[in-house]
């Protein structure tokens, strides 16, 4: 059976046969404290865009300061970096009983490698699991930014089976929290054959993956597809039967037993949310 754990996501509301234990809080660099009446699932600084980096909060951090270029973070760039990050993430939370997971995201490759990487994440993975023991830690694969000058470290398959790699070698507890429509992104799948391929290598990865992001995107008034709005079949653009064939490859991907969490990324409304889920159940999709 296919079973996921829904993540609430910003203030979305759900339906009421789906269960919520878990929110999505933002935690970027220009947050100085997040609050939740759920378990929180922090999505930390990622790297998109432009950052202030002037609060009271992130003044403690000279490191996490400097380490940007035109005010675009640049994360894991030393175990320094790490430390001042992990102290950072704990004084960010109100409740540390409430802290259920922590999901980071990688570096570019113009400042450091997957090696590098993985010295600097091992001190922020120590320091939390010290003051938040239970703490599950996810890594979203990214792709878009506006930073110039190097590129997601994780952002095709290859990279994620690359990662997954040094997680096997090194014992880590980090997962990854995929996020599906920037893989099919990251390799410009478009086509109904490119798409289901993508979910075969993914199933073979799933053993590593702790969470799944999904969303859709729309047509704007000018023709642009957006991202985060719409749902899947707007994602699909009308394509019925490649939304279908989606569909019932995410559900055999995860059908394991294992619940994992998921978070629907829709800014759009209520109605498109609605949509997703009730694409997933008519698959026996679950929800616990």
């Amino acid at each position: 059976m296919t079973v996921f754990e829904m993540v609430k996501y910003h203030k979305q509301e759900y339906p009421s046969n789906i269960p919520l234990r878990f929110e999505e809080v933002a935690a970027h660099f220009d947050i100085s404290k997040v609050k939740s009446i759920l378990n929180y699932s922090l999505h930390t600084e990622y790297s998109y865009g432009k950052r202030k980096f002037d609060s009271s909060l992130i003044s403690s951090f000279p490191t996490l300061i400097t380490a940007q270029k035109d005010s675009i973070p640049q994360l894991w760039k030393s175990e320094r970096w790490a430390e001042e990050f992990a102290h950072f993430v704990i004084r960010l939370v109100e409740v540390k009983s409430k802290l259920s997971v922590i999901e980071v995201h990688p570096p570019f490759d113009d400042y450091t490698d997957l090696n590098g990487f993985i010295k600097s994440y091992r001190v922020f993975e120590e320091y939390i699991h010290n003051e938040v023991p239970n703490t599950e830690f996810f890594i979203e694969n990214r792709f878009g930014s506006i930073y110039h000058g190097g590129r997601f470290l994780m952002s095709k398959i290859e990279d994620i089976y690359n990662l997954c790699e040094y997680i096997e070698n090194e014992r880590l507890h980090l997962k990854i929290a995929l996020d599906i429509p920037q893989v099919f992104t990251a390799h410009n799948a478009n086509k109904r054959l490119e798409i289901l391929n993508l979910m075969t290598d993914i199933k073979n990865l799933r053993d590593y993956i702790g969470g799944v992001h999904l969303w859709g995107k729309s047509r704007s008034s000018t023709g642009r597809k957006v991202a985060h709005c719409g749902d899947l079949t707007s994602y699909f653009e009308d394509d019925m039967e490649t939304k279908k064939q989606f569909l019932e490859s995410l559900c055999e991907c995860f059908n394991d037993d294992i619940p994992r969490k998921l978070v629907l990324e829709v800014n759009s409304g209520n109605d498109d949310l609605y949509s997703i889920i009730n694409d997933l159940l008519s698959v026996d999709i679950r929800f616990v």
